[in-house]
């Protein structure tokens, strides 16, 4: 069970300055004062701090209104900054790791929330940067943070007494840690649900890939036979370029013979010519 142990507020809502209050013991704690000093306020910042994302729940009308804004004679802050420190009592080991040994001590959580004017915010678990999930993971089922009965405002009984019965069993379960398992099996079966869509979407790509995969297969088989078919071609017509050369060669000798011997008649009847043209 976790205890407040102090809550330091700057720059929200009435606290411009840096305020810090600590809660001592384990028994009730009250805070009284006029109307106006900031008793409301202070429930603001603790549910604020612990995650509440409505501004009309914190009596605004947009989340940038729990920033100081300033008055006649102090000029709006531009940060809004709540930091809880809550302890848990159960001793925690520090030494050799036996509980109720001498090294035990109380173990602290400190949670920071800070929201800017430019509308940027952030959240720090224990000095660490964190993310909203994680701070409402961690009170989950604790009966803090934002919707919980930890913190009862004014006229919270009687919205609860007249609320339907799903919300008071939403309360109820929230005090009986219920709702924490609720929320882990609404998560795994939004985790189910998207896988199986993820499932689904690889089966149709497997499917697309598949149609694919067989288109490819019958291209690379008419690619296979197209070079198969033109190697053929190739050595059918180096074969017939080969005969075809010879038998030119063949011919291109037998013309040249058949020169030689007409050119050597030629000579001849030359010869016979000019021989007879001498005797006369």
């Amino acid at each position: 069970m976790l205890r407040v142990k102090r809550v330091e507020i700057q720059g929200f809502k009435s606290f411009c300055d840096r305020t810090e209050m600590r809660f001592h013991g384990s028994g009730i704690a009250a805070i009284v004062g006029p109307n106006g000093c900031g008793k409301s306020n202070l429930s603001d910042a603790i549910s604020w701090v612990l995650g509440e994302q409505s501004a009309r729940t914190l009596r605004g009308t947009r989340m940038e209104d729990v920033i100081f804004a300033g008055t006649k004679d102090r000029k709006p802050v531009g940060m809004a900054s709540v930091t809880i420190t809550m302890v848990d009592p159960r001793p925690v080991s520090s030494g050799n790791g036996q509980p109720g040994d001498g090294g035990s001590s109380p173990e602290e959580i400190t949670i920071t929330r800070r929201l800017f004017r430019s509308g940027e915010s952030e959240y720090l678990i224990n000095g660490k940067t964190a993310r909203l999930r994680d701070i409402q993971d961690l009170f989950m089922g604790t009966g803090l943070g934002p919707e919980s009965y930890a913190i009862i405002e004014q006229g919270r009984i009687g919205q609860i007494l007249s609320s339907k019965p799903q919300d008071r069993r939403a309360i109820i379960e929230e005090a009986a840690g219920v709702s924490k398992f609720k929320t882990k099996r609404r998560l795994a079966e939004a985790k189910l649900e998207s896988a199986k869509q993820n499932l689904t979407r690889v089966f149709d790509i497997l499917d697309e890939v598949s149609r694919q995969v067989n288109s490819l297969k019958r291209q690379a088989a008419k690619a296979r036979r197209y070079d198969e078919y033109r190697a053929d071609m190739v050595a059918q017509l180096r074969r017939v370029v080969t005969g075809r050369f010879r038998t030119l060669e063949r011919e291109a000798a037998k013309a040249a013979l058949d020169l030689n011997v007409t050119t050597q008649e030629f000579q001849q009847l030359t010869a016979g010519v000019q021989e007879r043209d001498q005797e006369h």
